[in-house]
């Protein structure tokens, strides 16, 4: 991963100097991963890349020092002790520029201050660092699909488990000790039954799952680095007839935005193509949601597909594209997969069929 770090930095670099960034200051998890292939435990100590033309850095807590060995060598080393909170570091690193960008959606108010009275003037610099990340390269698309294929695995296990009686929480726990035994460093399964999967963010709790239930079964595994996102349903004995025509709307809406997923398509185009379908049949439940989002080494990550997103999606961006619909006191339908922006049609990472599936 170094060649591909190094040119990371690069385009950084070159991206920051062209709108007259005398710095960039990378600080979220994600993005300091991106350039050097180390990810921060954050917690209240600072971390940071400090990008620019002269010479660049790396800051971490002196705990953390053994991590980054392996980072691109044109990044010095610095570390600091208990007795710092990393700021003096981090202002050496900077000294000599008048404009840093910054990532504003994580930079915290406390350290932009403090940079600030040591006469930095911080520039908002977010779109400098995702205008990178959001174009996957052919490495990072597989391992996204690694990690799709560990969330298929998943699902395929917890409709096995879908018997009557089984506990909401249980489940979720045992669904996520599987994927995080095969290797995954983060899983979020999001397992509900009946009227909880109205909620298309409830949490797990103590219902049993009974017959006649709907369950929607939302899952996401992170596997070296990357983000799987997968959504799946299941009826307990025979659909109703709200289950079958429920999720026969959301299929055809899933369809839809993967056609609109084009590159040079705005992203509210994406969600209007399934949100017209969805939205016409009000007596099945209501649209909470926009049509999904990008995934790479975060779990939500811009563009997102939403009628609010006025920017085209780039090439090889990998999005999620999950509608649904929900009633309240019945359940939720979702279906969801994750595709890669293609000129010829979606590359969708997952080949898990789509059928609600009977359980039970």
């Amino acid at each position: 991963m170094s060649e591909i770090d190094e040119l990371r930095l690069d385009r950084l670099l070159e991206r920051a100097t062209a709108i007259n960034l005398d710095a960039v200051l990378i600080t979220s998890d994600e993005s300091i991963a991106y350039l050097t292939g180390f990810k921060p435990m954050q917690l209240e100590r600072f971390f940071g890349v400090v990008v620019r033309p002269d010479r660049s850095s790396v800051i971490v807590p002196a705990l953390d020092r053994g991590q980054i060995d392996d980072a691109p060598e044109r990044l010095d080393r610095v570390s600091y002790g208990a007795e710092s909170d990393g700021i003096p570091e981090l202002a050496a690193e900077l000294a000599g520029a008048r404009t840093v960008g910054v990532e504003e959606d994580h930079l915290i108010y406390a350290r932009a201050r403090a940079l600030a009275e040591h006469g930095f003037e911080l520039a908002p610099a977010g779109a400098v660092v995702m205008g990178l990340r959001v174009q996957k390269d052919d490495a990072e698309i597989e391992r996204i699909r690694a990690a799709c294929e560990l969330v298929q695995e998943g699902l395929r296990r917890a409709f096995e488990w879908l018997t009557p009686g089984v506990v909401e929480r249980v489940l979720n726990a045992r669904v996520e000790a599987l994927l995080r035994e095969q290797g995954a460093s983060a899983a979020h399964p999001l397992i509900l039954f009946g009227e909880n999967a109205a909620n298309p963010h409830g949490d797990p709790g103590l219902r049993e799952l009974r017959r006649g239930d709907v369950v929607c079964a939302d899952l996401s595994a992170c596997l070296d680095g990357y983000w799987g996102d997968l959504t799946r349903c299941a009826t307990v004995g025979p659909a109703s007839d709200w289950a079958t025509s429920t999720w026969q709307v959301v299929l055809d809406a899933q369809r839809a935005a993967n056609a609109a997923a084009q590159p040079g398509a705005l992203g509210r185009d994406v969600d209007a193509a399934q949100r017209r379908i969805v939205e016409a049949a009000p007596e099945l439940g209501a649209c909470l949601h926009g049509a999904g989002h990008a995934i790479g080494l975060s779990i939500h990550e811009p563009p997102f597909l939403v009628p609010r997103w006025n920017e085209p999606l780039a090439e090889a961006t990998v999005l999620t594209i999950e509608p649904g619909l929900y009633k309240a006191g019945v359940g939720g339908i979702r279906l969801e997969d994750d595709v890669v922006v293609r000129p010829g049609g979606p590359d969708i990472l997952s080949n898990l069929p789509l059928e609600l599936t009977e359980v039970g």
